[in-house]
């Protein structure tokens, strides 16, 4: 089975890393703890716990590059510089995530210091998410569908008098 891994430590939600950059500053000693809830209730097949340990000690790879620093520094001024040069040398510790699977139940935690785990939890789950797909042969919805639908609730809300954004 090819491994199902994130290509840039950017592959992540934007929020996190501003929210890393204050973490780092304002808590750096604060312990947490995360669990994976999974909402939509899915069973995962067998060998799922062991593909998804693959994928995250996969992640330990991961660095800011030049390219990406220079990114950020051009595109986003207020991250503080101090925090990009942290972010250049952050390494993702896949020993912070722990993950059992009985049958077709899926217990995934991360735990740690905060300002280390904090980046765990949108590539966590995009990777449960890819390897779900790739592991159960599921083909995903085409863009048109998924913009038909997107429409669709749109349309819908606007006819309930909802507001909305995005």
């Amino acid at each position: 089975m090819p491994l199902v891994k994130l290509n840039s430590i950017l592959d992540n939600d934007f929020y996190k890393i501003t929210m890393q950059n204050a973490v780092v500053k304002l808590f750096p000693s604060q312990v947490v703890k995360y669990k994976f809830i999974n909402r939509g209730a899915h069973g995962f097949p067998e060998n799922f716990g062991a593909e998804l340990r693959h994928s995250v000690n996969a992640m330990a790879e991961l660095r800011l590059t030049k390219d990406e620093k220079i990114f950020m520094v051009k595109t986003c001024p207020y991250i503080d510089l101090p925090y990009l040069d942290f972010l250049e040398g952050y390494r993702y510790d896949p020993s912070e995530v722990h993950i059992s699977q009985n049958g077709t139940e899926l217990e995934v935690t991360v735990e740690g210091l905060w300002y280390r785990t904090i980046l765990w939890e949108v590539p966590l789950l995009s990777l449960i998410s890819e390897l779900h797909y790739v592991m159960e042969n599921l083909e995903r919805n085409s863009n048109e569908i998924v913009l038909e639908t997107t429409l669709d609730k749109a349309r819908h809300m606007k006819y309930l008098g909802v507001t909305f954004a995005e």
